[in-house]
């Protein structure tokens, strides 16, 4: 007995280090990132509900199928075994002080009501999937930390630090994959749960039902996404549209994690609506979207960002830049200033003549991704930027023939009637 405790701790502390690791990046494989939030069959499921299909490939589809398979098996064996985050709770459970501040378990009704609401398309509480939480670590790490991070980031430290009073409280009363597992392998023994029997699952099956499909009716109908914003928030690319965005994305944020500029960023934005906070977003007035970089696309384990090979990617339109002709030094003040045309690497911004004829910049609207090269480098400061990327409602995939060009690209002239 003592040689299999000795090996299960090696087992937990080793994978609990290999998924700091991960989370953490540095020198290893972009894509490890991934590996320990993909292992959620919770994720895996309620995002294919949610979307009406199964976004997964053959390789990511593997790890979650072996974790239900081993729950049919051994139930919770991945929760005592594998989860990083169960291992840091089991920890903290060898200090604490035995205290219950928690007596009612409600893991089996937030389960349910992520289940249902999947169903409406939002799959509401699946920001409490523990391998997501665990991932969350990265902003912080990374130095890429803000106010919006605080809300999904401090799951986890909150709950170990409850940990230290009551043991495993969120392993035996909160979480939800660790009921889906345990609900695998009563459905292989067929046998009704412990301590309540049939009548305590169907309880949290209807609070489930009565929880999730109004509340995630409503949040679609009136909450999930603005009509209008000020400025739409820029997707990483890969995202199908606002809505999906903000219903299906479990804010794990790897995608952050991975992003070598750093553009992808935390927010909370006022004009945001509530479906949508907390997920990340391109933060394009500091940095931009690097056009020979798709690892966000690579790395998200819920098809939140749609996996794109690199030529794809080089393709997505996930943006429009639009100049502010007061702003504009070319425009406004006859200044020549083409600098956001020199830095577009799409040939997105052409030629146009002010009163004056001084030639001036165009957005052409068919050619622009929104990868905020443009905004980055525009050196106007009176009214701000001059020229501002805001996100669109659905990204689009634009012809192979716009694809990244050299600097200095000739473009057509557009006369001034023609201006953006």
């Amino acid at each position: 007995m003592r040689h299999k405790k000795t090996l299960q701790w090696s087992i937990r502390l080793v994978l609990l280090g290999a998924a700091v690791v991960f989370a953490l990046g540095g020198p290893i494989p972009f894509w490890l990132a991934r590996v320990f939030p993909s292992l959620s069959p919770l994720a895996a499921v309620s995002s294919s509900l949610a979307q009406r299909t199964w976004y997964l490939g053959l390789f990511w589809f593997a790890p979650p199928l072996l974790v239900l398979a081993l729950a049919v098996w051994k139930g919770r064996l991945f929760c005592r075994w594998i989860c990083p985050a169960g291992t840091l709770f089991a920890l903290s459970a060898k200090l604490s002080l035995k205290k219950r501040i928690l007596t009612v378990r409600v893991n089996g009704a937030v389960f349910w009501t992520i289940i249902f609401a999947s169903v409406i398309g939002v799959p509401l509480f699946l920001i409490l999937d523990p391998l997501a939480a665990f991932s969350r670590l990265t902003p912080l790490t990374r130095g890429m930390f803000s106010a919006a991070w605080l809300v999904p980031g401090l799951i986890l430290p909150l709950f170990l630090v409850l940990g230290f009073i009551q043991p495993m409280i969120w392993c035996t009363h909160v979480c939800p994959l660790g009921y889906f597992l345990e609900l695998c392998r009563r459905a292989r023994e067929r046998r009704p749960p412990a301590r309540g029997g049939v009548g305590r699952t169907r309880r949290e099956v209807l609070a489930g039902l009565l929880v999730g499909i109004p509340l995630a009716a409503a949040l679609r109908r009136f909450s999930l996404v603005r009509k209008s914003y000020a400025k739409a928030p820029i997707l990483p690319p890969g995202a199908k549209n606002q809505e999906v965005f903000a219903s299906v994305c479990s804010r794990c944020y790897a995608c952050v994690g991975v992003c070598p500029t750093r553009v992808i960023q935390v927010r909370w934005p006022t004009d945001r609506a509530i479906g949508q906070f907390f997920q990340p977003e391109l933060a394009v007035d500091k940095t931009y979207c690097q056009d020979d970089c798709n690892r966000c696309s690579q790395v998200c384990p819920t098809g939140a960002i749609g996996a794109l090979t690199l030529a794809e990617k080089q393709c997505r339109q996930i943006g429009l830049a639009k100049v502010i002709h007061s702003a504009c030094l070319a425009w406004a003040d006859g200044e020549p200033c083409m600098t956001c045309q020199a830095a577009c690497p799409y040939g997105a911004i052409e030629t146009g003549f002010n009163e004056d004829g001084v030639t001036s910049p165009i957005v052409n609207s068919d050619v622009c991704r929104g990868c905020g090269r443009c905004q980055n480098v525009c050196p106007a400061v009176r009214e701000g930027k001059a020229i501002i990327v805001h996100g669109v409602e659905r990204q689009r995939q634009l012809p192979a023939d716009t694809r990244p060009v050299l600097p200095g690209r000739v473009v057509r002239v557009r006369a001034p009637s023609h201006r953006a």
